[in-house]
């Protein structure tokens, strides 16, 4: 499982290292010279009305949910990951030459969170933490909702994803879930790298051009820091993936080995 899990790290190094490529030779460009094919646009959310995001109720456009369950073990316990709900409008991004429309389905989300809360708790809240825009802006989250509400909420989404009911049961069963919320937040500044192509939904002319994920470019990242923060973050991965796969995969096979008598 070591040996796998490091040559699955060291291969998920170079394709981070080849993203990071990839931003370093594309140049922002203002949203009004976007031509077809990949581009990297800096902008603000605008556009549509915003919907309620599914833990605190804030109004975005965008979000994703990292949905985990409490997993007792001999260890005491651990968090395993279940699924990720992503879903959300299409809306715009702007900044002073013009705006234009953004699908996020099937993105790379860095985004800020929003909160991370947990069910099977009295309180239903483990852990809310405030919101940060960027520019030194700050504004608070929504309170969490009820936890009956979000263990509804996360049985719902993980089934959806996996189609078939995990859960089971009622919302009363005792099970700890935990939650962590990341949203697009309406007139907040994000940074997209993304593939350009003719919108065949155009209902006017800031409609007709839309950054998705590329059928042949796999690249899509949306995320809220700066270009220089988003490249350094990249490269530090990279190296971290790399060099630790890489670390483990030869610790694993070495130790696998030498238990089989092979030195």
């Amino acid at each position: 499982m070591g040996f796998g899990a490091g040559l699955y790290y060291f291969y998920k190094g170079f394709r981070t290292y080849r993203e990071y490529r990839v931003l370093m030779d594309t140049p922002e460009i203002p949203i009004r010279s976007v031509a077809m094919g990949l581009v990297e646009i800096h902008g603000k959310a605008t556009g549509v009305p915003p919907t309620p995001s599914p833990v605190t109720q804030t109004p975005c456009y965008f979000y994703k949910v990292d949905i985990e369950h409490w997993v007792q073990n001999k260890n005491g316990g651990s968090w395993v990951h279940l699924a990720t709900d992503a879903d959300g409008k299409r809306f715009y991004l702007a900044d002073a030459t013009g705006k234009v429309l953004v699908d996020a389905h099937q993105a790379e989300y860095d985004l800020i969170q929003t909160a991370k809360v947990e069910t099977g708790r009295s309180s239903g809240l483990g852990l809310g933490r405030l919101l940060s825009g960027i520019g030194g802006s700050t504004r608070a989250a929504g309170p969490a909702l009820p936890s009956a509400d979000l263990w509804s909420y996360a049985s719902a989404a993980v089934s959806r994803r996996k189609g078939s009911s995990f859960f089971g049961g009622g919302g009363g069963s005792g099970e700890r879930y935990r939650l962590s919320e990341y949203l697009v937040i309406p007139e907040h500044w994000y940074d997209i790298t993304g593939t350009c192509v003719e919108n065949p939904e155009a209902q006017d002319e800031y409609d007709r051009n839309m950054i998705m994920k590329g059928t042949n470019e796999p690249t899509f990242l949306i995320t809220w820091r700066s270009e220089k923060e988003i490249r350094r973050t990249l490269r530090n991965r990279a190296a971290k993936y790399i060099f630790g796969g890489a670390f483990l995969a030869v610790a694993c096979l070495g130790i696998f080995l030498a238990k089989h008598g092979a030195f």
